[in-house]
């Protein structure tokens, strides 16, 4: 398998994200997951505010390895967070039930409103 990071603008996000019903024209930093030519997986982020990050999708077309693929593309995403100067990353869900919740509580992510179902990592520093 092959992480590609490419933009919102790419052919192969564009194609995939429309598989899920889903459109993006804001800026983001994507990546795609391919496997022998074909993408299996997608995320991609966008800048939420001065600190933080703000992951916007995350596709998966494999039901094999679906946690395995997540956590990669979600730890690969901030790794390019922290390379971009970014201290956090936020994400959103739309129900309780999501099983990708699982997956960032196990990232370390933790709910951070009572309002919205809004989970955030903070970045350790170094210094």
């Amino acid at each position: 398998m092959e992480i590609i990071v490419t933009d919102e603008m790419d052919e192969r996000f564009v194609k995939f994200c429309d598989s899920f019903g889903c459109f993006l024209d804001e800026p983001q930093v994507v990546l795609l997951l391919t496997s022998f030519g074909k993408t299996v997986g997608c995320t991609s982020f966008k800048v939420y505010d001065a600190d933080s990050a703000e992951i916007t999708t995350l596709f998966l077309n494999s039901y094999d390895d679906r946690e395995k693929i997540a956590y990669k593309l979600i730890r690969q995403l901030e790794k390019i967070a922290i390379d971009y100067g970014f201290k956090s990353v936020v994400v959103n869900f739309d129900s309780e039930e999501d099983i990708l919740i699982g997956i960032f509580e196990k990232l370390d992510y933790v709910k951070i409103s009572s309002d919205e179902i809004q989970y955030k990592k903070e970045f350790k520093s170094l210094i």
